[in-house]
């Protein structure tokens, strides 16, 4: 018995170590877990067991209308590496009544392309801040078109005929992003020593962002959890 629950124990450490990345002697790694959670207020009231949307132990009964943060697939972990030039490719579909994607983080100068999977030819358009826009030519059933993303910061793409087709974008120079679920493990490695941003972003939240230092031969553990209160608390930059 006491040597089974030593295997376990020891397969445990195995399993938590695996999700490491490699240390490399002359490079530097970030990884962790991205989640999302209700505000804490919400949580409060679901410890005291509360009626209508709490349930009876603790915890909450999500209505269809209300968002499930634990369920949530299009959480971003973004990393800002200044030697970046962008140039990276991103797709997005387009159907009759949705886009592929209802966010995506891109970074600057990356190729964005549509394809249009709906029945009507559509003019696609990126709207930023001051009325900033870049505009894609008509793209016809079954066709598809690229551009350059030159703008940076909150950005919606948009369709001329269907007002459905609606992709809310997070642009910034040197970004890298990757698309997890709740709950789920990221990691970038193989990075050269420096000075570093990484974003928590959910579109209909909002990000948290952090300064980090690679070192050679090091690897940072950085988990986040995103929440309307963990955001309004961080201190972002404008």
């Amino acid at each position: 018995m006491t040597k089974s629950l030593l295997l376990l124990f020891l397969l445990v450490v195995f399993i938590s170590c695996s999700s490491a990345p490699e240390i490399v002697p002359d490079k530097g790694a970030v990884y962790g877990t991205i989640s999302a959670e209700s505000h804490k207020d919400i949580l409060a009231k679901a410890s005291k067991n509360k009626d209508g949307i709490y349930k009876k132990k603790g915890g909450i009964i999500f209505t269809e209308k209300m968002v499930n943060y634990q369920q949530l697939k299009e959480l971003f972990v973004c990393l800002i590496d200044p030697s970046s030039t962008g140039g990276r490719d991103h797709l997005l579909i387009a159907n009759d009544n949705n886009m592929s994607h209802r966010s995506l983080a891109i970074g600057k100068s990356d190729r964005l392309s549509i394809l249009n999977n709906s029945s009507a030819t559509l003019t696609f358009f990126l709207a930023g801040k001051n009325d900033a826009i870049q505009v894609y030519s008509p793209i016809k059933p079954g066709e598809r078109s690229a551009l350059k993303v030159g703008l940076e910061g909150d950005l919606e793409l948009g369709s001329d005929e269907n007002e459905s087709l609606r992709t809310t974008l997070l642009s910034r120079r040197g970004l890298v992003g990757q698309q997890h679920s709740s709950g789920d493990q990221y990691s970038f490695s193989n990075l050269r020593p420096g000075q570093y941003k990484i974003l928590f972003w959910f579109w209909r939240l909002g990000l948290v962002e952090k300064d980090i230092i690679i070192k050679a031969g090091e690897n940072i553990k950085l988990n986040q959890v995103l929440s309307v209160d963990k955001i309004l608390a961080s201190k972002n930059e404008p």
